[in-house]
């Protein structure tokens, strides 16, 4: 049972009852508990003022979420949608935006019109932990690029047809991570409902090697390596609704959280968990759309178990 939500300036509180059980396939399942949110959003809509989307695309497109605490900081990334149908090349620039945690103001914005003579459409970002200063972004077009955040260039590229994946336009790379433990990128698909696992071979110019593929349960639009061997992946939406996976990097379907519909999002479209598990950020690429925002921060509870 949930109340209604209330908004006080930016912070919004739901009250839910937890619910913990076991499906019939043995993970678990669990409903994220939203009694306590802080939304985020404002330095997005002053990118979008300052020219992202070229004044036809109104609203920031907030397709992913990295933190960084040292800097107390989170990055969000412009993604193309066709606000004129078919049309996916009239919204530049787009941008990746550093924003502050404490009062949601652009700390740094990196804009991007097109790289290597092709078409961008970023969608999903990491870091990497023994590479300081870089940003990893995926790509719809199916590439991944190394953004050097100091200079702000993209250093490398990475083509994921040198592995075989072809999709269409606006279908390809949704989500992604990176799990230093193995090492390996996890790479969301959206047309083929599938995480594809590489290795990018950081240390040897622009190799890419397939290491694995498994199909997941709905189109992947966000993914989180936890600490704990758990990928976390958040849907846009399904029959049942708006939903967290947590698999096991072998692609083990251990755990279901449901998303709550009292939370008021609309298009779930990456997830973050901070290094020191306080908080759970879930991207909503549509929420300023329908007077919702386009970043939610909720404590992290591990309402899986780990």
């Amino acid at each position: 049972m949930y109340t209604k939500i209330k908004i006080f300036s930016g912070l919004v509180l739901a009250f839910s009852i937890m619910a913990c059980s076991t499906g019939s396939s043995q993970e678990a399942t669990a409903t994220l508990d939203f009694s306590q949110v802080k939304t985020y959003g404002k330095a997005l809509a002053d990118q979008v003022a300052a020219g992202d989307g070229a004044g036809i695309d109104e609203i920031f497109r907030n397709s992913g979420v990295v933190i960084d605490l040292k800097a107390n900081a989170y990055y969000a990334v412009n993604g193309v949608h066709p606000v004129k149908r078919g049309d996916l090349t009239s919204y530049y620039p787009k941008s990746i935006v550093k924003a502050s945690l404490t009062d949601d103001s652009i700390i740094r914005a990196y804009s991007f019109t097109g790289h290597n003579g092709h078409e961008v459409d970023m969608e999903a970002m990491c870091f990497v932990d023994n590479k300081p200063g870089k940003l990893y972004v995926g790509d719809e077009y199916n590439y991944i690029y190394e953004l050097d955040l100091n200079s702000g260039e993209v250093t490398r590229e990475w083509n994921l047809a040198d592995i075989g994946v072809s999709t269409r336009a606006d279908k390809g790379i949704e989500a992604m991570a990176y799990d230093p433990q193995t090492g390996h990128f996890y790479i969301g698909i959206q047309a083929t409902k599938s995480i594809i696992v590489a290795d990018l071979s950081l240390d040897e110019g622009e190799k890419i090697t397939r290491i694995n593929e498994f199909k997941v349960a709905s189109s992947p639009s966000g993914l989180y390596s936890h600490s704990d061997g758990s990928l976390y992946m958040v849907t846009m939406q399904g029959s049942s609704g708006q939903k967290v996976f947590q698999y096991s990097v072998a692609g083990e379907l251990q755990c279901t959280l449901q998303i709550p519909k009292s939370a008021g999002m609309t298009r779930p479209d990456g997830i973050f968990i901070d290094e020191v598990n306080d908080f759970l950020y879930l991207v909503d690429s549509q929420g300023p759309l329908y007077d919702g925002h386009s970043l939610y921060r909720i404590p992290w509870t591990a309402p899986c178990g780990k």
